[in-house]
């Protein structure tokens, strides 16, 4: 089992320990980033992990309701700023710290989390 630390920007969201691999990533966190603090240091970022939480789990449930999925779908474009990430803000780093950039991860229930690793992002930072 692979262990890392998570980060966006300079947050250290959490440890995270790799409990299974194929394209993407996937493991339990033990968030350091407590997103649920009222307030919050950063309201956008824990907001945005309460939206994906919330999200994965009515995707896991089949939801098939257009109003709800169109709710869910103007709620998503207030994060665009961290899902699209074309500051490579989103990262992991190993054991070693070695740094590593993978695009916006998926929170979901029972802190649980899928990520991807960004190659190209990652490569150009080793260049």
């Amino acid at each position: 089992m692979k262990k890392f630390e998570l980060y966006w920007r300079e947050v250290n969201i959490g440890s995270i320990v790799e409990t299974n691999w194929d394209m993407r990533s996937s493991g339990d966190i033990s968030f350091k980033f407590d997103y649920l603090a009222k307030p919050s240091d950063n309201e956008h970022l824990a907001d945005f992990i309460k939206f994906s939480i919330e999200d994965s789990i009515l995707l896991g449930e089949g939801v098939d309701d257009d109003d709800l999925i169109l709710a869910q779908e103007e709620k998503e474009k207030k994060f665009l700023d961290l899902i699209v990430d074309t500051a490579a803000d989103w990262y992991i780093l190993n054991e070693k710290g070695e740094k590593n950039i993978i695009l916006c991860p998926i929170f979901h229930e029972d802190d649980e989390i899928t990520w991807m690793m960004d190659i190209e992002a990652t490569e150009s930072l080793s260049s």
